[in-house]
């Protein structure tokens, strides 16, 4: 199993639109395989955890779901890059 963690830092807080469409992106990637998860941690702060059992899933669904849904929804509000890191889940 892989876990892949997405810190997001936007520049103003986080618009109910985004929340909205994490829900749609959410039941995709659930729908590919995956795991998602949205967790706000302050107005401006968030993290985006997804879950997938092996790699050829994670890449699948970060090329053909999250990317682009990043893209559209995310990066244009972020007041930085996100941090993504990515590996495999050795206890728990």
């Amino acid at each position: 199993m892989r876990v892949a963690v997405n810190h997001l830092t936007f520049a103003e807080p986080i618009p109910d639109a985004v929340i909205a469409s994490a829900q749609d992106a959410a039941r995709a990637v659930e729908q590919a395989g995956g795991e998602c998860r949205l967790v706000q941690v302050d107005a401006t702060h968030a993290f985006l955890l997804l879950g997938f059992p092996d790699a050829e899933t994670e890449e699948r669904i970060k090329n053909e779901i999250g990317g682009p849904w990043m893209r559209e929804h995310v990066v244009p509000l972020l007041a930085s890059p996100p941090e993504r890191t990515s590996g495999e889940v050795v206890a728990g």
